[in-house]
């Protein structure tokens, strides 16, 4: 491979990392405003109670987290054409 694949490569991935990380991120938001809003409501009484409630939660964050896949997808191919689909190909 040469410089010109391998810088292409490394801006690709940092692009979608970043992506990753901002949706993450919406994705907790997304999540700490439904538990304040009353959507999932945090359980009372025991404590098995709480330990069946997390699994809840991370399954909405994961929801959550999954609707911004397509958004990261998009611009990662439209990032793709941008730099050129050539120049992720190994000569």
């Amino acid at each position: 491979m040469g410089p010109e694949n391998i810088a292409a490569w490394t801006q690709l991935y940092a692009a979608v990392g970043l992506l990753a990380a901002i949706c993450s991120g919406c994705a907790l938001l997304k999540t700490i405003y439904d538990i304040r809003t009353g959507l999932i409501t945090p359980p009372t009484g025991s404590v098995l109670r709480w330990l069946l409630w997390f699994p809840k939660v991370w399954l909405h964050f994961q929801l959550s987290y999954l609707c911004g896949f397509p958004s990261i997808l998009a611009i990662a191919i439209l990032y793709a054409h941008y730099i050129g689909f050539a120049a992720f190909v190994p000569a």
